[in-house]
């Protein structure tokens, strides 16, 4: 595929990270100009491009920002920076989203697990992935990383200076202190830290058969001289009989701790918290035992349980919109499987990481005007764009919400921010067509678009909402994608964090009382389905991707663009890699998805491949867009294939050059045309047995209007001669 090495480059309209580069602000102001200059183009491409998810994250992973509110006593999260004059900077916090932070970590486990295992919602054990981010489980990653900190340190101090291993290790080193300061910065992992420290403490006599665990005197074995076994106590904290001494390394890489803890909190270090530091990342530090005030531990571990269990659903609730989009990312990426060694045409993302009501703003959409003019109607097609994602288009027009007298107390809903609306999402498709770029979107996260809500309803509803996007010049651009995928159900997203202690001052012990038990809702997590379409789409674009799945009848210099998801059992074997949902749909609402093919629809179906492998992973059920003929709704293919043509068409034709173009048509073996219709017995052939192409020159109207015919439907494309740009109608 020398001429067009690339036909999946797919852009995100979307904000990302607030912080980072954007598309508005890299383009400038484009008024006046048909075109970037490279330089330019090249410094969108720096910016913007990423090639895996890793790299997402380096560049856009967003942040949430917390502080305390001295009058509530708790903290407040914000994923857009506080103005310094509200919140001065040394009394902000910065935690980084993504699969490091522990918290969110946790969603992505949840969405691999449900992957590797192909278990439906109903039968998958969510409470055991959810309990990650209790406060016991979350100790366990503090753990890995103080074992980490040990064995690298006693590593480090053994080499002598100039030694290039000891440089790598100090590189090692550096990220782990890192990993530290993203720890003790971020108040849920402190407190949990703290919840455990204080349960470690409480509870380290064991519980006992009355359920509570009594004060205890440590002490060693010995022999008495007759020979009778002993426990000597240990003494106390002014005695030094038994007293054990530290290694110099572990009291040296403790000391590097402590100093790293105070230089990063300044003036408002706590003696608490460097001992917490202390005692969760270093070395155990050989101390003597002290009383402990039983009473005031455990009212200091219920606060902390109590507090923990605000923080987290608090941060949850601010950093999900910002998690359901990473989590978008990583699925785009995830759908492109391929063996390591022979990696083809791996799929790119352009993040715009603006606002698309910003963007679409009239004197904004010039420059995404200008941006595509520049890569999208040049002969080096390397950095075109062929399709777009949008996501949480509303379900509703605003003026359709109506307020309901709440007879019965519920928890209120907040109107989320980042719905697009439709009018933005008209302006954007417009935009997009003129370029021919295929804008995969989808419909706001929650309860009411998921497979659950399409088993019982169908598509009706969002077919209606699509109705005004049907029969436009651009319809045949919009492909509305559906349902969107659950991470969490909502009503399977309850976190239990803990037990609140109780004491008599003597012994301690768990509370049993059902009031007791902290906990918080999530309240549903999800992957819109628009980065899932267009991932499976732009993976199969890739010869290397359907090679390793079919592994005959692929020409491997072809990409996928005349590929059909729907023909055959090609969905039963180019699966996404998620995991199945539900059941199955009931036959009458696949009976009205069928009766009219309606979008980009994701199956759940328990199905078989012809050689008698289940399918445990989401098909593609339906993959069209909202151009219609009145009956029936188009593929995706067919525009896609246009495009193709018409960007082949400029690149071998001079810019469509007229003696050149009758040349591409001709039957002479050397053309084109001939060339692709010798190779259609292949699965990715660009023209398939069956299909037929037909050009009619018009030299006074200085036109060429190419006409396709895919299983008996035409399609028209119309070039204008010696011009960089087509025009299809």
């Amino acid at each position: 595929m020398p001429d067009i090495r690339q036909t999946n480059r797919t852009a995100f309209f979307g904000v990302v990270n607030p912080e980072a580069p954007d598309f508005l602000t890299l383009a400038g102001d484009t008024r006046g100009l048909d075109g970037l200059d490279d330089d330019l183009v090249q410094e969108i491409e720096d910016n913007l491009v990423v090639r895996s998810y890793a790299e997402f994250e380096e560049k856009f992973a967003p942040v949430v920002y917390s502080f305390f509110d001295a009058n509530s006593q708790k903290p407040i999260y914000t994923l857009e920076r506080p103005s310094p004059e509200v919140v001065p900077p040394s009394y902000l916090t910065e935690i980084p989203l993504g699969i490091k932070n522990p918290t969110t970590g946790m969603m992505y486990t949840m969405l691999d697990a449900k992957s590797a295992g192909g278990i439906k919602n109903i039968d998958f054990k969510y409470s055991n992935i959810l309990e990650q981010i209790s406060p016991k489980k979350m100790v366990k990653n503090v753990q890995q990383i103080r074992k980490e900190l040990q064995h690298n340190y006693v590593k480090y101090e053994a080499l002598p200076a100039g030694d290039p291993l000891k440089d790598e290790l100090g590189e090692k080193l550096n990220k782990l202190f890192a990993e530290t300061r993203d720890y003790y910065n971020n108040v849920p992992t402190m407190l949990s830290v703290a919840i455990q420290d204080c349960e470690t403490r409480l509870l380290l006599g064991g519980v006992g058969d009355s359920g509570k665990s009594a004060k205890i005197s440590v002490g060693l074995l010995n022999f008495a001289d007759d020979g009778t076994l002993k426990v000597l106590e240990a003494p106390k904290p002014d005695e030094t009989a038994l007293a054990l001494v530290d290694s110099e390394t572990s009291k040296s890489l403790a000391k590097l701790l402590e100093s790293d803890y105070e230089e990063s909190a300044g003036g408002e270090a706590s003696s608490y918290v460097k001992a917490l530091i202390l005692r969760a990342f270093s070395p155990l530090q050989t101390t003597t035992p002290k009383e402990i005030d039983f009473v005031k531990e455990v009212e200091n571990h219920n606060d902390y349980l109590d507090m923990y269990t605000t923080a987290q659903a608090a941060f949850i609730k601010c950093a999900k919109p910002a998690i359901e989009v990473l989590l978008g990312a990583y699925t785009f990426f995830g759908q492109y499987k391929v063996s390591a060694a022979r990696v083809g045409m791996r799929p790119e993302l352009v993040v715009m990481n603006c606002d698309p009501e910003q963007l679409t703003m009239s004197v904004n959409i010039v420059r995404l005007d200008t941006y595509l003019n520049s890569v999208n109607s040049k002969t080096d097609a390397d950095k075109a764009i062929w399709f777009g994602i949008l996501i949480n288009l509303g379900l509703t027009a605003a003026t359709d919400e109506k307020g309901v007298k709440q007879v019965f107390k519920t928890e209120k809903k907040t109107k989320k921010s980042d719905i697009c609306t439709m009018e933005t999402m008209t302006l954007l498709v417009n935009m997009l067509a003129q370029h021919q770029v295929k804008l995969f979107f989808c419909f706001e996260t929650g309860e009411d678009a998921t497979f659950d809500k399409v088993s019982r309803e169908g598509v009706g509803s969002f077919q209606d909402r699509c109705e005004q996007l049907v029969n436009k010049d651009f319809s045949a651009y919009a492909v509305p994608c559906l349902p969107n995928i659950t991470v969490i159900p909502k009503n399977k997203s309850g976190v239990i964090t803990g037990r609140l202690l109780k004491t008599d001052g003597d012994t301690v012990e768990h509370s049993q009382a059902e009031e007791d038990i902290r906990r918080f809702w999530i309240s549903g997590v999800y992957v819109p389905a628009a980065f899932v379409a267009a991932g499976i789409t732009a993976a199969w674009q890739c010869p290397e991707f359907l090679r390793q799945r079919y592994r005959k009848n692929v020409d491997p210099a072809l990409p996928g663009v005349r590929y059909d998801i729907e023909k055959e059992n090609h969905s039963l074997i180019v699966t996404t890699t998620l995991a199945k949902e539900i059941s199955g749909f009931p036959q009458k609402i696949k009976d009205d998805i069928n009766h009219q093919n309606f979008g980009f629809i994701f199956g759940s179906e328990n199905l078989k491949t012809p050689q008698g492998k289940v399918v445990n992973h989401l098909t593609v059920y339906k993959a069209r867009s909202l151009a219609s003929d009145g009956h029936t709704f188009e593929p995706i293919y067919q525009t896609q294939v246009a495009a193709y043509f018409e960007r082949m068409l400029r690149i071998l034709t001079g810019d469509n050059k007229m003696d050149n173009i009758k040349f591409f048509f001709s039957t002479d073996p050397a053309s084109q045309l001939s060339k692709w219709k010798k190779r259609e017995e292949f699965i990715n052939a660009i023209l398939q047995v069956g299909d037929k192409v037909d050009h009619q020159m018009d030299a006074i109207g200085n036109n060429c209007d190419v006409q396709f015919v895919f299983n008996g439907v035409s399609k028209i494309m119309r070039v204008k001669l010696n011009r960089a740009t087509a025009e299809v109608t």
